[in-house]
């Protein structure tokens, strides 16, 4: 979470919409940022209780696009990808975690999402709250406008997961997320009137 003190304004922050550039543009403007940066709302209220004196705002992404984000992280990140290339190989995909499809990890997923911690929760688990204002990941900057008033320098894009280990989004995967993510599409119709 990052938090103005003065405006009472604070942005929960769910796994790969945007975290880390937040934390970071905020930091420079002059917001404190909590170390318990992608705990849920109650949770962090529970730590920090004058937060429920707060406006709250999180971003809510196309769960498709969040997921193939996750998964490229996953890939990506040094402390991930050693984890999960052991969970791959304890279901007999021995292959280097970088070139296994999407389907691969989809088809192992409940391994993953248990030791993932947050990365694959559903958005839901911090949006579904009705202290929490919903914006539109793919309009950032002016939804960030809307919320905070005109940003004095434009938003840097930071932790963008690159093309290594890029698979094929199959029908499969689309399925898959479809259902898992429910909740994110159910979200996304009701609070930004978005059909993904």
């Amino acid at each position: 979470m990052v938090y103005n003190k003065q405006s009472k304004v604070a942005f929960i922050c769910p796994t790969r919409t945007g975290s880390t550039t937040l934390h970071s543009y905020f930091s420079e403007q002059g917001w404190f940022r909590l170390k318990e940066k992608h705990h849920s709302l109650d949770a962090l209220i529970g730590l920090y209780p004058n937060l429920a004196q707060y406006k709250v705002y999180g971003f809510l992404r196309n769960p498709l696009s969040r997921f193939e984000s996750c998964v490229l992280y996953a890939k990506q990140n040094d402390f991930f990808c050693k984890s999960f290339q052991y969970k791959l190989g304890t279901v007999g995909i021995i292959k280097n975690l970088k070139d296994a499809s999407y389907d691969e990890f989809v088809d192992c997923f409940d391994r993953f999402a248990e030791f993932g911690g947050f990365l694959f929760k559903p958005q839901s688990f911090w949006l579904n709250d009705q202290r929490v204002t919903v914006l539109d990941f793919d309009n950032i900057e002016s939804e960030l406008n809307r919320a905070v008033g005109a940003l004095p320098d434009s938003i840097p894009v930071l932790h963008k997961s690159t093309d290594l280990g890029r698979s094929e989004i199959t029908d499969k995967v689309r399925a898959f997320v479809r259902e898992y993510y429910a909740a994110d599409y159910a979200l996304a119709k009701d609070k930004l009137g978005k059909e993904y």
